[in-house]
Parts: structure tokens; C-alpha cells; sequence
């Protein structure tokens, strides 16, 4: 039998999106190429997440709003590594602070060893601009492994 060529994969989790994050094109993928899937949420507004933790802490009220944002997202990140559990696929979720998203997402291809990046793009503003000027693009074009760009 022939080794897989993707045996682990790295599905970015996007978290400005306003509803519940729509993985199930990478859990779905992950699936049919027997892959694990590792998931990876980056909150990159640390300042922002300081200054509104600051700001409610002042206003009466009282919760750390940096750990309760880290505890909805790592909510956030078990409700898919549930729902890939599910459909028989092993997934692993976890988050990191930081403003330079690109670069945490190529660390921990790296760290990790992934053999393919799974990548969503909106493409709203014309195809070069989403493929050079974009998170995706800034990933095309440094990742140690291939990359799948996957619109939204």
C-alpha cells in the first residue's frame, strides 16, 4: 500500500466571521484523504483585546475579557474538532495572540510538519489583489508545503 501523501493538514480558522466558522469543506477533505486536521485560530488584536478588557474592568464588569474571548474561541475550536470527530477525522484545535497572522500560520506548518495548507478567500477585490495582497497570497507565497485556496 501506498503512504498517503497528506497526512496532516492545517485548516486556519477564520474568526471574523460572524457566524459559527465553516470548516466542513476542510473536514470533509481531511476525510476522504485519511488526514488529521489541524486547526489554528489567531486572534490577532491584542491591543484591541487589552484596551476592551480594560475598558469593561473599568465599567463594572469585573470578567478578564481577554480569557473569556480565549475561552469562546477554544468553544469555537471544540465544536469542530467535534463535528470532525464525527465523520471519523482526528482534528486538533488551538489558538495564539498575535498581529502577524501569515506568520503564525507558516510557524506552525513548519512546527507542525503539515503537507498541505487549506486556505478560504473572498476574492472580492479582483483576483491579483486576493492572490498577492491577501492573507492567502502572503501564505502562497512563503508556505513550506502546498496550499489549497478554497473561495468562499
Amino acid at each position: 500500500m501506498v503512504a498517503p501523501v497528506v497526512r496532516r493538514m492545517l485548516a486556519p480558522v477564520e474568526l471574523a466571521e460572524t457566524r459559527e466558522p465553516d470548516l466542513d469543506y476542510a473536514i470533509a477533505l481531511a476525510a476522504q484523504l485519511h488526514a488529521e486536521l489541524l486547526l489554528l485560530a489567531v486572534i490577532d488584536t491584542p491591543a484591541t483585546v487589552n484596551l476592551i478588557g480594560r475598558h469593561r474592568a473599568m465599567a463594572g464588569g469585573g470578567r478578564d475579557f481577554e480569557k473569556a474571548l480565549q475561552e469562546e474561541v477554544q468553544q469555537m475550536l471544540q465544536q469542530v474538532v467535534d463535528r470532525a470527530a464525527e465523520q471519523g477525522v482526528q482534528a486538533l484545535g488551538h489558538l495564539t495572540f498575535s498581529e502577524e497572522v501569515e506568520e503564525k500560520i507558516l510557524e506552525e506548518a513548519l512546527v507542525k510538519k503539515v503537507d498541505l495548507i487549506l486556505i478560504r478567500s473572498r476574492g472580492r477585490a479582483g483576483i491579483m489583489k486576493s492572490l498577492l495582497g491577501s492573507t492567502a497570497g502572503e501564505i502562497l507565497k512563503a508556505a513550506p508545503c502546498p496550499v489549497l485556496v478554497a473561495r468562499t
